[in-house]
């Protein structure tokens, strides 16, 4: 065997004994110190404790003996008792008022009724406290004693002992366990070092071979030297350590690639064994399942606490199905409102696995999918109401004996209703483009100016009929955005505020700098929207109740557009109103570093 390595071992094995020897004797003369302490520094309190009562009744009895005196006379007993005793001692009458003192003047003291020790002995009883003396300006350890004559409490005698004086006691006792203590741990490592070579010693004699194999050490070769027989076991365990080398590694290898895949699912991977034991979950399942604390070692039922997940567990358990698909949804907790969720069962014998339990995220289809049938039920019913109204006109149109006039009403119902199709396909395709995953948004610098005058334009003639006010007010020299998209949310918006406002009325459009948005905002003084309905304004198809819109055309996809469109360029939308006052639509736009 290389003795090299025999002694590189020894040497560890030497180490590991002195460090884990001394480390225990240190600790155990620690420990007797600390108790030593704790035992001196409780017989120090109480012994200065009990000193301090001992003195406050010797003070109560030597002016027991001499009552009643006067405040001059108590005054000269109190310096006499502290020059004898170095104890500052207090004589209070029974309202608080301070007769006498030996540190301080008691004409300038206040009541001293309130104090923890006085209020005790007021009350007949012994009182003590530790605290920072207000006319002193020391600690101090008070012992108050009520002075009692004619069975009525004639006065309360205090004595009081700096603090400092414990203090010093204590610090004198930790110097001499300190000097102990430096004594004391240099002798136990001496012993330690001794006791730690006498054990060494014996294991010279185990072999290197027994010693690698009891570390688990695969990296080495096995060296041994000897006779056949021992040459043909070496050459075994050799042969051993290599094919468990490259299957550990090969294992190592295999279940790395499969945390790192796992760990990167978004779906939630849990395995969990017969008794019911997570033994391994990712984050993902975690996170959908809104569980803070770690799954992995701790039963399942105990750490999901969804009910319908729980049911479901527990229904995979006892049918003894080998496998089990539910979509569950869930409204009381974090994570995902809407799972799939699948038990599988496990039957390989040879893996501790019995269930594995996958979890996907469904909320956002299901949203999806409640939109696009919420949508198409919207759009159907938005539609058959005009292709109604042109079937029926067409079909009195084919009937005999209509004169010019019947003819030309209800041409005019076709032409109404077309144009009330074209501008809902209009709105479609407007709202269609601006919730693209991909919108054809073309960013450039340009003065807003330019846009409110296309769109001034564009309702000239609206306005014109109603006999309203279009005022714009523009604080802002240029904008970044898409000037497409921003005259596409102005004209929804200024199209809703000519419908809904009266004659005569005022519509203003406003641009400001805020922060480093544009913040632009379209108010009318028309009828207003309900309190209850601002929630719903911007929903698809969304209409303020009819019976306040006789005579009001509208898809009810302008708002739905404008907030679509706001998003989509980075800003943010709100709705204001009142009813019978106004309404105020207000959305923000990046503005440009440098002007056009």
């Amino acid at each position: 065997m290389p003795r090299n390595s025999e002694m590189h071992w020894q040497g560890r094995f030497f180490k590991r004994v002195f460090l884990r020897l001394g480390a225990l004797l240190c600790l155990g003369m620690l420990l007797v110190c600390a108790v030593t302490w704790q035992i001196m520094h409780r017989w120090l309190a109480g012994y200065t404790q009990d000193q301090i009562i001992k003195q406050a009744h010797l003070a109560k009895l030597t002016i027991d003996r001499q009552w009643p005196l006067d405040e001059p006379a108590l005054q000269r007993e109190c310096d006499h008792m502290h020059e004898l005793t170095g104890l500052r001692l207090t004589v209070m009458a029974p309202d608080g008022r301070v007769l006498a003192d030996s540190n301080a003047n008691p004409s300038e003291m206040e009541n001293h009724a309130k104090r923890p020790e006085m209020a005790a002995a007021l009350a007949g009883r012994m009182g003590q406290d530790l605290r920072r003396s207000s006319s002193v300006g020391e600690n101090f350890v008070y012992i108050a004693v009520p002075l009692i004559e004619s069975g009525r409490l004639a006065a309360v005698v205090r004595v009081a002992a700096p603090a400092a004086d414990i203090k010093r006691r204590e610090e004198a006792l930790i110097k001499w366990i300190t000097i102990g203590l430096a004594i004391a741990i240099p002798l136990a490592l001496l012993g330690a070092w001794v006791l730690s070579k006498a054990l060494a010693q014996p294991v010279q004699r185990v072999s290197i071979l027994a010693r690698r194999l009891s570390t688990g050490d695969l990296q080495e070769r096995v060296e041994v030297g000897g006779d056949d027989e021992i040459w043909q076991v070496a050459e075994s365990l050799e042969t051993m350590r290599e094919n468990l080398l490259a299957r550990v590694h090969e294992v190592q290898q295999q279940r790395k690639d499969l945390e790192v895949t796992v760990s990167h699912l978004e779906e939630g991977i849990i395995t969990v064994d017969r008794a019911g034991l997570v033994l391994t979950a990712n984050d993902a399942a975690r996170r959908l399942l809104a569980v803070d604390s770690p799954l992995v070692g701790r039963l399942l039922t105990e750490q999901v606490t969804d009910e319908a997940l729980q049911q479901m567990w527990n229904e995979a358990q006892a049918a003894g199905r080998n496998e089990l698909h539910r979509e569950l949804k869930r409204s009381k907790v974090r994570g995902a409102a809407q799972l799939s969720v699948t038990i599988i069962r496990v039957t390989e014998p040879s893996t501790p696995i019995a269930w594995l339990i996958c979890i996907r995220d469904i909320t956002a289809l299901a949203q999806s999918a409640a939109m696009k049938t919420e949508f198409v039920a919207n759009a159907s019913h938005e539609l058959r109401t005009p292709v109604a109204s042109i079937r029926a006109a067409v079909e009195t149109l084919n009937a005999d004996g209509l004169d010019r006039e019947m003819t030309q009403r209800f041409m005019s119902v076709i032409a109404r209703n077309v144009e009330r199709l074209q501008n809902l396909t209009e709105d479609l395709m407007d709202l269609n483009r601006v919730e693209s995953e991909s919108p054809d948004l073309s960013v450039r610098r340009f003065r807003p100016d330019e846009v409110f005058a296309s769109v001034r334009s564009v309702f000239a003639e609206a306005l014109r009929q109603k006999s309203v006010r279009l005022e714009i007010v523009n604080e802002v020299e240029a904008l970044e955005t898409d000037p497409r998209w921003l005259e596409l949310v102005l004209k929804n918006l200024v199209d809703n505020a000519v419908k809904f406002v009266g004659i005569g009325g005022r519509i203003e459009i406003r641009c400001r700098h805020e922060g480093g948005m544009a913040r632009l905002e379209v108010e009318d003084n028309g009828c207003g929207i309900p309190a209850g309905d601002l929630d719903r304004v911007f929903e698809r198809f969304y209409q303020v109740d009819k019976s306040r819109r006789v005579g009001i055309g509208g898809t009810g996809l302008g708002l739905a557009i404008v907030k679509h469109a706001v998003h989509g360029m980075g800003g943010e939308v709100s709705i204001a109103s009142e009813e019978g006052r106004f309404t105020r639509v207000s959305f923000t736009v990046p503005v440009a570093a440098v002007a056009v």
